[in-house]
């Protein structure tokens, strides 16, 4: 979405969605074309090897915070609402270029307004879907991470860490190493 500046450059709009700190949220609530809910239920539901694809994707993007796909109004809209980090042109972007839009498009093709008109995935331009989105999209009245700053590169580091410090902590010879004075703040919060 852009504009153009009082000199004639284009000049980016922002796009719908609230922040909390790195995190960003989208929102879009789309109607379901008539007797389209169930064909939505079975693409949500993917075969075990589509499920790993799409986590895969998802990992591999590596900004995605949670993701939700609710029908509502008995089965006439669809909410989809996911946090990420970052911008909201990158995040779209990202998934465009990874297997995540090619899994939406399988229930996206049931919503009102979406610009299919018999193309398959691939004749869709990321333009066309993110102005699909951004027509549907509502920003959150409120948004708050609980981890506000954190990324999910952070997030998952820090797992990696608490992994390998479990496995230190497990280590019958640890015991011995892990009385040094310096290493009291980190066993004390291991004790908790």
């Amino acid at each position: 979405m852009s504009t153009t500046s009082d000199d004639g450059r284009a000049v980016r709009s922002p796009r719908k969605g609230a922040q909390d700190g790195p995190v960003s949220e989208l929102s879009v609530f789309l109607k379901v074309k008539p007797g389209r809910e169930q064909a939505i239920r079975e693409a949500f539901n993917m075969p075990p090897a589509e499920q790993a694809e799409l986590a895969k994707a998802i990992a591999d993007v590596g900004t995605l915070h949670s993701a939700r796909y609710v029908l509502f109004d008995n089965g006439t809209r669809l909410l989809i609402a996911t946090t990420f980090d970052g911008d909201w042109d990158v995040y779209i972007e990202d998934f465009a270029a990874s297997y995540v839009l090619d899994a939406w498009d399988k229930f996206l093709i049931y919503c009102e307004g979406y610009p299919d008109e018999g193309k398959d995935r691939a004749g869709l331009s990321v333009h066309e879907i993110k102005e699909f989105l951004t027509a549907n999209q509502v920003t959150a009245s409120n948004f708050a991470m609980v981890y506000p700053g954190v990324t999910v590169p952070e997030i998952q580091e820090a797992l990696r860490v608490q992994t390998a410090f479990q496995q230190v902590l497990d280590t019958p010879d640890a015991a011995e190493a892990l009385q040094h004075p310096a290493l009291r703040p980190l066993l004390e919060h291991a004790a908790d």
